[in-house]
């Protein structure tokens, strides 16, 4: 009876001993789980080491972006006039940006697309270290790489894409990057933010009318530089954050399309889309409204008024306001400056409440009597200018 009574104390030790070394390698488990879980939440790379192609989603927090863009599944999304795509690293040879395009969306029935119109045409310009590459690059529908540089130094380096035309031209999205080295830290916010609204003049309608092509269109985006345009370059000249809300052709009461700029404003670059509210990450310090050029050709046609067209100015301005609250306000009515000022100033109470007119010069020696690029420089130093002595 000793011996049984001795084994089944002996047994009642061993099934203790064993549960609890099962309840430590169930902590432990438990443990290392949430070690692992932990790590994943928290982990967010300083860069990331590439010796070949990294996607645009593995490279989140890691570049700076210009303009409205948007995340899609094909990509960042580079929808319209000079929205950019910036990512420094330390890297050497050769470096390539994949850009996969498709045709815009065009709103039915919105217009009559000309004949040698596809849809799916851009250009891009490259800046390496802040030089811009003398290449125009050129993409067209399907997947492209484009070798925006070539047998760099090993060392840090920075990078910027920028789109040339304007939302009609192209569905453009960055797929991919190729460089051997490692993506560093994304490039900082600069100190100013300027929202442009604008129409052809604001995306370089025609103002390289020099080049040579078959095309008998003017808005063909061959003839087209967004980057030479008037507002980029001011964003450029003032070292400013910038977005490019502008379509060729449109208007606050009416223009060339069956849309105005007071209708697509909250969803631009989404033009086509009823439901999508575009949201800013950031809000403007100045807006600058160039408009109602489109309006005055139209109007008649339209069944407006001239008050019909400066109302419409007006609500453009207050909806502007309403988006970017602390923002100064700046409008360019073209050939309306006198008689929109007037009613302007009435509106808001002129520059003492943030609210500004301003005469921009231009040529008309571009395509379809647009300015060339030397126009939209002058146009350029007046508004840098007129934004020197008037607001910073």
């Amino acid at each position: 009876m000793k011996k049984i009574r001795f084994v089944s104390i002996l047994m009642a030790m061993l099934l203790l001993l064993s549960a609890c070394s099962e309840t430590k390698d169930t902590e432990k488990k438990a443990d290392d789980t949430t070690a692992a879980v932990s790590e994943e939440v928290i982990t967010t790379p300083d860069s990331v080491k590439v010796d070949g192609s990294v996607s645009i989603a593995d490279m989140e927090g890691l570049y700076k972006t210009q303009g409205r863009t948007i995340m899609y599944d094909e990509g960042l999304g580079l929808l319209s006039t000079a929205d950019a795509f910036e990512f420094n690293a330390n890297c050497e040879g050769d470096v390539a940006v994949t850009v996969f395009v498709e045709p815009a969306k065009l709103p039915k029935d919105s217009r009559e697309a000309p004949e040698d119109y596809t849809g799916a045409d851009c250009y891009f310009t490259a800046y390496i270290d802040d030089v811009r590459s003398e290449t125009r690059f050129n993409v067209k529908e399907g997947e492209t790489e484009l070798v925006i540089a070539e047998g760099l130094e090993k060392g840090e380096h920075n990078f910027r894409l920028v789109r040339q035309n304007e939302w009609e031209h192209a569905r453009a999205y960055v797929k991919s990057v190729s460089l051997k080295g490692e993506i560093t830290e994304a490039p900082e916010d600069k100190e100013l933010y300027i929202e442009f609204i604008g129409d052809s003049i604001a995306t370089g309608f025609g103002n390289l009318p020099e080049i040579e092509h078959e095309s008998d269109w003017g808005g063909h985006p061959v003839w087209q530089d967004g980057t030479q345009a008037f507002a980029y370059m001011t964003a450029e000249e003032l070292d400013a954050d910038y977005s490019i809300v502008a379509i060729e052709g449109i208007g606050a009461s009416c223009g060339y399309w069956n849309f105005t700029m007071n209708e697509i404003y909250d969803s631009y670059p989404e033009v086509t889309s009823e439901d999508y509210k575009y949201t800013p990450e950031r809000t403007a310090d100045i807006v600058v409204i160039e408009l109602l050029s489109n309006d005055g050709a139209n109007w008649r046609d339209a069944g407006l008024t001239l008050e019909d067209i400066f109302t419409k100015g007006i609500e453009l301005a207050e909806m502007a306001k309403e988006a970017n609250p602390n923002a100064k306000i700046i409008f360019s009515p073209g050939a309306y400056y006198k008689l929109f000022e007037t009613r302007y100033n009435e509106k808001f109470g002129g520059s003492d409440n943030g609210y500004y007119c301003v005469d921009l010069p231009m040529d008309t020696a571009g395509k379809a009597g647009h300015p060339t690029v030397e126009g939209q420089t002058s146009a350029k130093d007046a508004l840098v200018d007129f934004i020197k002595e008037n607001i910073l």
